[in-house]
């Protein structure tokens, strides 16, 4: 009855799943974000939601570059090439002066805020008849009367003046378009981000044919650069490798089932199991991530491979039973009970595959944490569904072809088997003379995170190209401001540029835009000599018998404007497209920390702006790829640490489990292929990464997979070691395909995979052949 209800639940809990996708298929979508390849440290809240801005506003923005030998055909293309992005859906080209033409009118309404250092002075040292008679002839003559606001808002010219000597501050990050010679570059942002890999690569084609038709038109070259173009590339090749390792996995499947079983019932459970566990892992994805990234979906592939193992070892324990002349064929199964030594096998399979895949989690990697969680909903889902699903499969006769496997296994044990303790003896030899390599020297290391992904060799060579002609800031170095208070952060800044060692235009902040709330109110203090009465402006007035009211207006706004301020998060709320360089309240829980960034001019002294931020408590100086590479070399050092705690424990739970701490040499097995794996990996010329660590955590939980079940059905060699030979060729396919990715990081953990299990299943079929005595004597190796 209890069976029942299990099952009953389970197959409720399937169908459910299967309804919420059915209902809601764009909850499921594919997540392309490049940065959880990067190292997930901060654990400041304010901090995190500060970058996330950042990030977001850089990773939702491209820049394009049209050049030719001809400058106006060169601006004809660039039109024309604008109008066409700006008609695909989710993309936005600001066109000229858009992002001044939004500025003015958003600083008008606090112009009584702003001077210049020049006007600071003339203010201080000049009389009101003398300001007025400047403006007065600045009024009639042509080279020095340019009015940027219209005169009756803003008679003296004062704001005008101010708006013309600040604009060459602004941020040229923004700036619409850039022209130089035959060069003309603009930015492109998107206002609707395509959410989907297939909604991202439809606006990359459209993106491309908008280029490719100005191209021919005009005979002209177009570049682009940004993160959306890498983002696509790398998900372009996740599909691929999607494709490879989920067909190659099912096709293998496939043939070793109905080769072997020559029944689809087996195959039915087989494949419902796998099915099973990806969709759990899909869905596990969206409930706590949102989405499911594309590389957990690549290495969720391999995991058919694994998943497939535990109706393997079902279906061969009955089929030994089937075997014995002591009982009926399935009599056990007809009878709807489950043999001991197969549930302690399979439970403890289970467990130390859960602890190879969740220690993955332990790593501040996002994508491995996403990998982690995937990989453990999926194998629970698998294991679940065989042992609740597996009794109505095995009600009929199991049957198998075996001669060709046992044929396969005695040519292994050929080679392997017939001296088992030499064989042990020789792989413990191989594992120390790989570890005296490594420590002699041979362990290369890179934790460089531009390593972990393939590039496109044609777009790293265009992002070169446009970088060099539009790059206006070092790439992945900013300062970072804090402060309780907006004054705090530019005094900092002022502090900083005050130096004589950081030329003021070495640095991009908030300061290019506004000035500090202090200098406002000082400012608007000193133009009080303009806007009284019996100021300036009134004597101005006089000067052109203007009437009195007709200024009236302008002196009545001044008073008005007293202790209004104008901050970074106001402008930012009128102005569109400006970078989000200050992040005010949001995401610090107890307090109200405001956090800035000034971006560094690319050719500034680096070391100068470095050791005058160090000398400022609120800045910080912020190299990310070098704080990046130091970040991923100590996840690589504490994976290290945290594989021997896994030994440690896995060692443990063996222990209790056969109350014997001699069962614990079986850890030497998976230890030996580590090392041995990690030794040829190197000299293949892989440099060691986080990811060969974190595989190796793998080749611990599955090496333990065939040791149990070999250990634990040791009475029935034959058929255990047939099924630990599906189960290895089935794992050992998905990851070898993994190990032939042209990604780096899929590589990286495939290949050490792909070399650890095979020396597993060899130790597996070779050193476990006789019958125990007792369950403490352990393994017979």
């Amino acid at each position: 009855m209890m069976s029942f209800f299990l099952r009953l639940c389970f197959i409720a809990i399937l169908l459910a799943g299967v309804l919420f996708v059915v209902i809601n298929p764009q909850a499921v979508q594919i997540d392309t974000n490049l940065n959880d390849l990067n190292p997930d440290k901060v654990r400041d809240p304010a901090l995190q939601h500060a970058l996330d801005a950042l990030t977001d506003d850089i990773s939702q923005r491209f820049m394009v570059v049209v050049q030719s030998d001809d400058d106006k055909r060169t601006e004809q293309a660039a039109r024309s090439l604008q109008t066409a992005l700006n008609v695909v859906p989710g993309l936005h080209v600001a066109l000229d002066n858009e992002m001044q033409t939004a500025y003015l009118p958003a600083i008008t309404p606090f112009r009584f805020n702003f001077l210049s250092a020049s006007q600071r002075e003339a203010l201080t040292d000049k009389t009101p008849e003398q300001l007025a008679a400047a403006a007065q002839r600045k009024l009639y003559q042509l080279g020095e009367g340019v009015r940027l606001v219209p005169f009756e808002q803003d008679p003296l010219g004062w704001f005008s003046d101010y708006l013309i000597g600040m604009s060459a501050r602004l941020d040229p990050s923004v700036v619409v378009e850039k022209r130089t010679a035959a060069v003309t570059s603009f930015s492109v942002s998107f206002t609707d981000f395509p959410a989907g890999m297939a909604q991202q690569y439809a606006v990359y084609e459209q993106i491309k044919a908008a280029e490719q038709a100005v191209s021919e038109e005009f005979d002209v070259s177009v570049l682009h650069s940004g993160m959306f173009f890498f983002a696509v590339d790398s998900a372009q090749s996740a599909k691929a490798d999607i494709q490879l390792i989920a067909a190659g996995s099912i096709a293998g499947v496939l043939v070793l089932m109905l080769l072997v079983f020559r029944s689809l019932l087996p195959l039915s459970l087989a494949l419902g199991s796998i099915a099973a566990g990806v969709g759990a892992g899909i869905l596990a994805s969206v409930w706590v991530y949102g989405s499911v990234h594309v590389l957990t979906i690549v290495f969720g592939a391999s995991l058919i491979g694994i998943v497939v193992d535990y109706s393997l070892h079902y279906f061969y324990h009955f089929l030994s039973a089937a075997q014995s002349p002591a009982q009926p064929a399935n009599e056990k199964a007809r009878a709807g009970g489950h043999d001991t030594v197969l549930y302690r096998a399979m439970v403890l399979s289970v467990i130390t595959s859960l602890v190879g895949y969740g220690a993955l989690s332990l790593a501040e990697l996002t994508i491995l944490k996403k990998i982690a969680l995937f990989s453990c909903a999926g194998l629970a889902m698998a294991w679940l569904s065989v042992m609740l699903l597996g009794p109505l499969v095995v009600r009929r006769p199991i049957e198998a072809r075996q001669p060709l496997l046992k044929a396969v296994i005695r040519s292994c044990q050929h080679v392997t088997a017939r001296r088992p303790r030499a064989l042990a003896i020789a792989g413990l030899a191989m594992a120390v003379m790989s570890a005296l390599y490594l420590y002699a020297g041979g362990l290369q290391v890179n934790d460089d995170p531009r390593r972990f992904f393939h590039v496109s060799p044609a777009l790293l060579e265009q992002e070169q190209a446009v970088s060099a002609l539009t790059q206006v800031y070092e790439p992945g170095r900013y300062l970072l401001i804090r402060g309780q208070q907006p004054q705090q952060i530019f005094d900092a800044l002022d502090r900083l540029l005050s130096s004589e060692s950081v030329p003021r235009d070495s640095v991009s902040s908030i300061a290019d835009w506004l000035p500090s709330p202090e200098a406002q109110k000082a400012d608007y203090a000193l133009q009080a000599k303009l806007y009284s009465d019996g100021g300036v402006l009134d004597v101005f007035a006089r000067a052109l018998g203007l009437p009195a009211e007709s200024v009236a207006p302008v002196k009545a706004a001044y008073v008005d404007g007293a202790g209004k301020v104008l901050d970074f998060t106001g402008l930012s709320e009128r102005v569109d497209g400006l970078p989000p360089l200050w992040s005010a309240g949001s995401g610090a829980a107890d307090n109200n920390e405001i956090i800035s960034f000034a971006l560094i001019r690319k050719n500034s002294d680096l070391a100068a702006i470095e050791k005058a931020a160090a000398a400022i408590p609120e800045i910080d100086y912020v190299n990310t790829l070098g704080n990046a590479t130091l970040a991923l070399k100590s996840q690589r050092e504490t994976g290290a640490i945290l594989l021997v705690i896994a030994y440690g424990l896995v060692g443990l739970l063996l222990a209790l489990w056969y109350r014997s701490a001699g069962v614990i040499r079986l850890l030497l097995i998976p230890a030996s292929a580590s090392l041995i794996a990690v030794a040829l990996v190197l000299l293949c010329g892989q440099a060691l990464n986080v990811f060969h660590v974190m595989a190796l955590f793998l080749v611990l939980g599955l090496g333990m997979d065939y040791i149990i079940f070999a250990r634990e059905m040791a009475d029935k060699p034959d058929t255990t070691q047939q099924a630990i030979l599906l189960s290895a060729v089935t794992s050992l396919l998905s990851f070898g395909l993994l190990a032939f990715s042209d990604m780096p990081v899929v590589q990286a953990f495939g290949s050490i995979i792909l070399i650890g299990n095979t020396i597993n299943f060899i130790a597996a079929i070779s050193l476990f052949n006789g019958e125990p005595d007792k369950k403490e004597k352990g393994s017979h190796v």
